[in-house]
């Protein structure tokens, strides 16, 4: 358990490495966003219709819904937010943790894996948490194929990272 817990803590430090290069030195996550026109005339109007903090789509309901009508899927905060970066940073660190330990149970139930096997597993394990985390935005909201590319890519190359290091560092 002492064991997995370092190893997790190890794993959250390589993701929380490449989280901070992928979102601060790569361009791929802006590249995949648009900015709108006039921010400030949308910030108004979602204040404006926005009774309280949370998801809306729009249209609200599927049956108003038309090939030629405006879509969204948003979650506003109609009284912004603090940013707190440190807590920010801190809750993602904590649940890298976890995420990791939980990976690590699971691999635990393999035994005699090949240093490839571990990171094999790790990888796969990446790219099935990106696919079904951000896969259904593309089905079900229409978020564009490149900006799910690039989020499924994200997690799978941060979770091989993590594998590449934990695979050294786990005893078979």
């Amino acid at each position: 358990m002492k064991t997995r817990l370092i190893l997790s803590v190890v794993a959250a430090v390589v993701l929380f490495l490449w989280g901070f290069a992928s979102w601060m030195a790569l361009p791929w996550h802006k590249a995949v966003v648009n900015q709108f026109t006039n921010e400030t005339a949308v910030a108004q109007v979602l204040k404006e219709n926005s009774p309280q903090q949370g998801v809306y789509y729009l249209p609200y309901s599927p049956e108003k819904h038309a090939p030629d009508q405006v879509g969204a899927f948003i979650n506003v905060l109609p009284n912004g937010a603090p940013m707190n970066m440190g807590i920010h940073l801190l809750v993602d660190f904590v649940s890298q943790i976890i995420s990791a330990f939980l990976l690590l149970t699971l691999l635990g139930k393999q035994e005699n894996m090949s240093y490839g096997c571990k990171v094999g597993f790790f990888s796969l394990a990446g790219l099935l948490i990106g696919f079904a985390s951000h896969m259904l935005y593309w089905n079900w909201f229409s978020f564009s194929t490149p900006y799910i590319a690039v989020a499924i890519a994200d997690v799978w190359i941060g979770w091989t990272l993590a594998g590449l290091v934990l695979a050294k560092l786990i005893k078979s």
